[in-house]
């Protein structure tokens, strides 16, 4: 991330003078992401043989789920991001009552 970051600070004439403070920005940044809410779903197959799962830039698996954008409840941001990550359209599939919520490394997520 330390490496993008810098090549994207060199690239953009208005923070370029600003590369010094990188490392103070990608902390704050860090500690941000913290704080948006992420939701998606968890789907097993009728037999409970299979689970879709994704893998993420980090090379870990998980569920399928993303950030919350403005505007969204929970509902929509699951629909939104299993749509975009995996393809399906869940609208029909989510259910509000029926959810699981996860905490690790002070990040919230709700499947």
């Amino acid at each position: 991330m330390e490496e993008f970051a810098k090549t994207m600070f060199m690239a953009i004439p208005s923070v370029c003078n600003e590369i010094e403070n990188l490392p103070d920005f990608l902390r704050e940044w860090r500690k941000y992401k913290l704080t948006i809410p992420t939701y998606g779903a968890i789907f097993i197959s009728q037999d409970n043989s299979h689970v879709l799962m994704v893998k993420r830039y980090s090379g870990n698996w998980s569920f399928p789920r993303g950030k919350m954008e403005s505007g969204e409840n929970p509902e929509e941001c699951a629909v939104r991001e299993v749509f975009e990550e995996v393809g399906l359209d869940t609208s029909d599939l989510i259910k509000s009552d029926g959810y699981s919520e996860n905490k690790r490394e002070e990040k919230y997520s709700t499947l």
